[in-house]
């Protein structure tokens, strides 16, 4: 005879695993900085930056000074690659809104501001470039420093109010 009253092992409570690690995470970021609140998104925004721009500049400078391509094709290729890296980081980490159930229209809206941040892009780097006709590693590099200031202004509006607008954080106007 099988007592179903006999002891078993306990059950695990079924848990949310986001649940668990959230509030662990909270600790250590300040609450104006996370990533709901404009000031995080900045920052957040910020870091995907400098990898972004770190794989733009070195891109730029091996296609134009090492491999000989010109400005405009070497700039809008290290754009792209800058462009599909943020995506990943942005979508995921500094945004993080919808989930995988708006990737289609954030991907779609993502991409409609960053083509607007390569044409600002392309055409910063083709106005400091003719203005100062300058070719060394320093003033090409410079000249996508002003240009990248401009499309970057462009692109975290862009994504921020359009890409990856989060409905939440509408109301109330966390900043």
């Amino acid at each position: 005879m099988h007592n179903s009253h006999e002891a078993q092992p306990p059950r695990l409570a079924q848990s949310d695993p986001q649940k668990s690690v959230e509030p662990w995470r909270r600790r250590f970021v300040p609450a104006r900085l996370r990533r709901e609140r404009l000031a995080g998104q900045m920052v957040r925004f910020g870091i995907v930056g400098v990898l972004n721009t770190i794989i733009d500049f070195g891109l730029l400078n091996v296609l134009y000074h090492v491999v000989g391509w010109p400005l405009l094709a070497a700039n809008t290729v290290s754009v792209t690659a800058g462009i599909t890296n943020s995506f990943l980081w942005n979508k995921h980490w500094t945004f993080s809104s919808g989930g995988w159930r708006c990737w289609r229209r954030e991907a779609m809206l993502f991409l409609a501001v960053s083509f607007g941040g390569l044409l600002i892009n392309d055409a910063g780097i083709y106005i400091l470039h003719t203005i100062t006709g300058e070719t060394s590693v320093l003033a090409v590099n410079a000249q996508k420093l002003g240009a990248s200031v401009a499309s970057m202004t462009w692109n975290f509006l862009g994504y921020r109010l359009l890409a990856f607008r989060d409905k939440r954080s509408d109301v109330g106007g966390s900043v």
